[in-house]
């Protein structure tokens, strides 16, 4: 994996967006940025200059959370970069393949030579990164939100679970979607559930521990994706583990290279 350094910090990049997201919960939520970027890309300060060909299919993943050429949310990145003041036109002559690419979910990388160096480039304009992260906020955080809000969800780490799975599984209500994995794990509470969380959430009529369902709805995703997503599911087993539920402290949590690092603000 090609990992590649950067100038800016993501403090700076998010001030351009001006927050994380709609319903920002300030330093909780940045942490839970950098965590997903931790088994993203690598590391726990999230590196949007990365781009390389992409293991499951999807063309060539480039930055903060993967945007691949095949899904389409690579396209949205640059077509949002395109409107802000720095944007220099290097990407319109990719602009084609990318419709065509994300049109039909293709993992060819035809017509695509310089793209990895320009992304990369690109990204010494902390403009790039900005829109980076607005698009995972408005693609994969905000549907990811709906179901916090649902369940009842008090905790950053079952906030943060959610936003990993709406980019890892998607943010449709679809079976193999943050949708169809909600819906699978409120099915397995037909009666109370008491834990020791100190929240509770109310699912089917029953009273079901916040930290309970989130630990079978992490089962439950595992279940689905299979090994590839272990680094994800045990990162967050880890921090459950802990108790550490709502970040009010740093978050130690394990790097897809066993390591333990240290979340902070």
């Amino acid at each position: 994996m090609k990992l590649v350094a950067l100038t800016i910090s993501l403090v700076a990049a998010l001030s351009f967006v001006g927050s994380v997201s709609a319903e920002n919960r300030g330093c909780t939520d940045l942490m839970s940025t950098y965590i997903i970027g931790l088994y993203q890309s690598g590391f726990v300060a999230s590196y949007p200059a990365r781009c390389e060909k992409d293991d499951s299919g999807g063309g060539l993943a480039s930055g903060y959370i993967n945007f691949t050429t095949g899904n389409g949310d690579a396209l949205e990145v640059i077509q949002e970069y395109q409107k802000t003041a720095n944007y220099t036109g290097g990407f319109d002559k990719y602009i084609g393949t990318l419709k065509k690419l994300a049109a039909t979910h293709s993992s060819s990388t035809a017509g695509l030579d310089g793209y990895c160096d320009l992304w990369t480039k690109s990204c010494k304009d902390p403009n790039f990164f900005a829109t980076q992260i607005a698009v995972a906020n408005s693609r994969y955080q905000a549907p990811s939100l709906k179901y916090v809000k649902k369940l009842g969800i008090q905790y950053a780490v079952s906030r943060s679970v959610l936003y990993d799975t709406a980019i890892v599984n998607g943010p449709k209500d679809t079976s193999d979607n943050i949708g169809g994995l909600v819906r699978a794990t409120n099915a397995k509470f037909t009666k109370n559930t008491p834990g020791n969380s100190g929240s509770t959430l109310s699912i089917n009529g029953v009273k079901v521990d916040e930290i309970a369902w989130l630990k079978k709805f992490l089962q439950i995703r595992l279940s689905k994706n299979g090994a590839g997503d272990k680094a994800n599911v045990n990162g967050y087993l880890y921090i459950i583990k802990h108790g550490n539920y709502d970040w009010d402290s740093p978050v130690k949590v394990p790097g897809p290279d066993g390591k333990i690092y240290t979340v902070r603000c």
